[in-house]
């Protein structure tokens, strides 16, 4: 994340999430960083089981986006935060991670590897 790491989500990130998926990508593939900062933050609650959110319209859109950011971004801290959502949060399989693991900077592939064998215990 940037060294001003904005965790202070509100009123934006509430509404992008109950906008929909649409609203989400609009934000995590968009030029500002603070914004998907906030919206990843605020997504880590969101996608907490303990808050018992309903996932069943976004979570499989979400999850496929957050791939998707995970191997296109060019923050670390943000690829970072989009595979962490997906290791605590999500199930595989995981292809976009799959057919671009090649693509993430070394330092992810550990976690990348991680979650693409999961499914083979």
């Amino acid at each position: 994340m940037s060294k001003e790491f904005d965790v202070h989500y509100g009123q934006k990130e509430f509404e992008a999430v109950e906008s929909g998926i649409e609203a989400i990508e609009a934000v995590l593939t968009g030029k500002d960083i603070h914004a998907k900062e906030r919206l990843l933050f605020y997504l880590d609650w969101y996608m907490d089981p303990y808050y018992r959110k309903d996932l069943s319209v976004i979570g499989e859109p979400l999850k496929e986006l957050l791939q998707k950011v995970a191997v296109s971004d060019d923050d670390n801290g943000v690829v970072e935060e989009a595979l962490h959502l997906l290791e605590a949060y999500t199930e595989g399989p995981y292809p976009i991670l799959e057919k671009n693991k090649e693509k993430l900077p070394e330092e992810f592939r550990p976690t990348v590897l991680y979650l693409l064998n999961e499914n083979n215990r």
